[in-house]
């Protein structure tokens, strides 16, 4: 199933895209960038979906070659990044829609900032006042992009007849996370415990035993999941049109090519 989004990969074309002069105001060290016209939210969106898009398939491809090695620990960190990626592409559909929503341009704005130029050495107060940090902004925060994805299978599961468990993605992003960081969890890839009277004996090992871990069929799924929010919201995003007056309006024959292309794959099929 995962490699039958490779055709959706080969029918997606890049556009080039005009960046225009940008209009940039600092205030308290903080930068924002103010959209004067619509080839500002043209360049923001093309930009946002292009760079997920192809990091994306070239995360993917390295998830498969590591599957070749059943290195399940390396797969397990590459698929937290992949869900971040989707995550992104989530939380900007869902920022749009609720800028139209409550005509809150400002909101729009912050978001197009945070999303273009924001550092994590602006982030991070020590080096606030670095080369690296001037002229930048705060991030968008990885547990919004999470989140995103659980609302945006809140409202999915609401129109199908699909069934998903609650917060899936934060539970699962969770999980990897265990993973990823140098704890207990990840240890287990490369190590072996027999019981004894008295407690357990640990083995590690310099290869790790990935074959009878239940693991792989949960990273896979994880994937999938991802896979199928993440290319549905690409569509979603691609869809909206910005004209010379500012006026907002959605494409449905691209909107819709997201749930054809994406979500018709997996409708109707019940997850545990």
């Amino acid at each position: 199933m995962i490699d039958s989004y490779r055709e959706i990969y080969d029918s997606i074309v890049f556009d080039e895209i005009l960046e225009p002069l940008q209009l940039l105001m600092s205030e308290k060290d903080k930068m924002t960038v103010k959209i004067t016209n619509h080839l500002d939210l043209i360049a923001w969106q093309k930009e946002i979906a292009y760079s997920c898009i192809v990091k994306l398939r070239k995360t993917e491809e390295s998830i498969l070659s590591l599957f070749q090695n059943k290195d399940l620990y390396s797969i397990s960190i590459l698929v937290r990044h992949h869900m971040e990626l989707c995550g992104l592409l989530s939380l900007s559909v869902e920022v749009l829609m609720d800028s139209l929503q409550n005509n809150d341009f400002d909101k729009l704005e912050r978001y197009v900032s945070k999303t273009w130029f924001g550092s994590s050495f602006y982030n991070n107060l020590k080096f606030r006042d670095s080369i690296e940090a001037f002229f930048t902004t705060e991030t968008v925060t990885i547990s919004a992009m999470i989140k995103s994805l659980d609302k945006w299978i809140e409202y999915f599961q609401k129109n199908s007849d699909s069934d998903f468990p609650v917060n899936m993605f934060s539970k699962n992003y969770s999980w990897l996370c265990q993973i990823a960081h140098p704890n207990s969890a990840s240890s287990a890839f490369f190590a072996n415990a027999k019981e004894v009277d008295r407690g357990h004996i640990v083995k590690f090992n310099w290869t790790g035993d990935f074959a009878e871990k239940k693991g792989a069929e949960l990273v896979l799924s994880i994937l999938y999941f991802n896979l199928t929010v993440g290319l549905t919201n690409y569509y979603l995003l691609m869809s909206y049109q910005f004209s010379e007056d500012m006026e907002i309006t959605q494409d449905e024959k691209i909107a819709t090519l997201g749930y054809h292309n994406v979500l018709n794959r997996f409708n109707n099929k019940k997850f545990g």
